[in-house]
């Protein structure tokens, strides 16, 4: 029997990566193996209710075992799937099924051991009364936990990404944003940091069919925009969820909000606030609402001109200097107040709106100035300072400015 246990340990291990981050790390587009440990899982899963997609190899997409469209009831969910084909884009940490009910769900690995502890207390916090039935909590639920040795997975429902198709309407660009920060201000209201807020990590409770936005025409003839562009968001009551907190931090709760501190790390996106990649540690709550303004700005600019006092709003939830920086609450109270002065023909107005970069928020270069002095990144200021000097010399001078 002791040599039976022996070989199953050798076999888990040659089969499972040893942590949360080296099975993170898998490369689905270049390594054809990547499914390998959950292919080693499966019948683990199955026997828990759930049968894992088919793994996509060499740039496919991850696809049921089944042509059977998911079922019409599925969590709650908006959308029609009477002639889904549902498919997933292979993530290592991540991988999709269909349970016993045909639902889709998504499975993700939470933690190892020690390693992801902090997310799947996080996660049992969100999902646990008196927070789980909280209307103000707005994050993908768990279905439930799944343990195997020291691997812990949480299984969700398989739901859309919120960029699946551009805003139409600038009432739908708001109600993104008035959610958004309702959702950020009850996270940090109960001290939790989320640190990896994205459009990716945010999702929408519709799981189907999305609209069309292209005709195919010859083979020779490039597709053909359909303008205008079909509604989706108004066709549902959209409400949009967080996901993936596996960089987020949570404090107790009787400690204020600027008391708290977290160290720097080197991962995480380009519009992350620039005091997570410093050396010193920042307060991760003023780090979210910077991240989350530049989401704004990068997605919908053009309401800056539209809606009054919104740039002024935006500027002020990312300061350079993070004590400057107003709190999500803050942020949803304002937000909440200028949305009510805007006239009905403004938010009804049909434009397209797709996120491509992340834009800094713009603002005065001596307001960027002092909030960079009073951070005291003195080497900052100065190259700063200088670089508003050759602006000047060359708008009085009419020279081009050297290096």
């Amino acid at each position: 029997m002791d040599n039976i246990k022996a070989t199953l340990c050798v076999s888990v291990q040659d089969s499972l990566p040893t942590s949360v981050r080296s099975w993170r790390d898998i490369d689905t587009t270049a390594d054809p193996q990547w499914a390998q440990p959950w292919e080693f899982l499966r019948p683990f899963f199955r026997e828990a209710g759930y049968d894992l997609y088919r793994a996509g190899i060499n740039g496919k997409l991850s696809t049921p075992n089944t042509t059977t469209p998911p079922a019409l009831d599925s969590f709650g969910l908006y959308g029609d799937r009477s002639k889904l084909r549902t498919h997933f884009i292979p993530v290592s940490q991540v991988f999709p099924a269909r349970d016993t009910m045909d639902r889709d769900v998504v499975i993700k690995l939470i933690s190892k051991g020690k390693e992801g502890e902090n997310e799947r207390q996080i996660l049992q916090m969100l999902n646990s009364e008196p927070l789980q039935c909280d209307p103000a909590n707005s994050t993908v639920p768990v279905i439930e936990f799944l343990e195997y040795q020291e691997y812990c997975f949480a299984v969700m429902p398989y739901c859309d990404g919120c960029d699946e198709r551009p805003f139409l309407h600038a009432s739908e660009c708001l109600d993104f944003a008035e959610q958004v920060l309702e959702g950020i201000s009850f996270l940090h209201t109960h001290r939790i940091a989320h640190l990896d807020i994205s459009t990716e990590n945010i999702l929408v409770n519709h799981h189907g069919l999305l609209t069309q936005t292209f005709i195919l025409q010859g083979q020779h003839e490039p597709p053909l925009k359909i303008w205008p562009p079909q509604e989706w968001r108004s066709t549902f009551p959209v409400r949009y969820l967080f996901m993936d907190f596996g960089y987020s931090i949570r404090f107790n709760e009787d400690v204020r909000l600027g008391k708290c501190t977290a160290l720097p790390f080197p991962q995480g996106r380009e519009h992350r606030a620039p005091e997570v990649r410093g050396t010193q540690a920042f307060n991760p709550f003023a780090a979210d609402v910077y991240q989350t303004a530049r989401i704004f700005y990068g997605w919908f600019p053009d309401l800056v001109d539209d809606v009054p006092d919104l740039l002024k709003l935006l500027q002020d939830m990312s300061s350079y200097n993070p004590s400057r920086r107003i709190t999500a609450t803050e942020a949803l109270a304002r937000l909440r107040t200028l949305r009510s002065t805007i006239p009905d023909e403004k938010l009804k107005d049909l434009r397209e709106r797709e996120l491509l970069i992340f834009p800094l928020v713009p603002r005065s270069h001596l307001v960027m100035f002092r909030d960079i002095l009073e951070t005291g990144k003195w080497s900052l200021a100065c190259q700063f300072a200088w670089a508003l000097l050759q602006i000047w010399l060359f708008k009085t001078t009419g020279n081009e400015k050297t290096d």
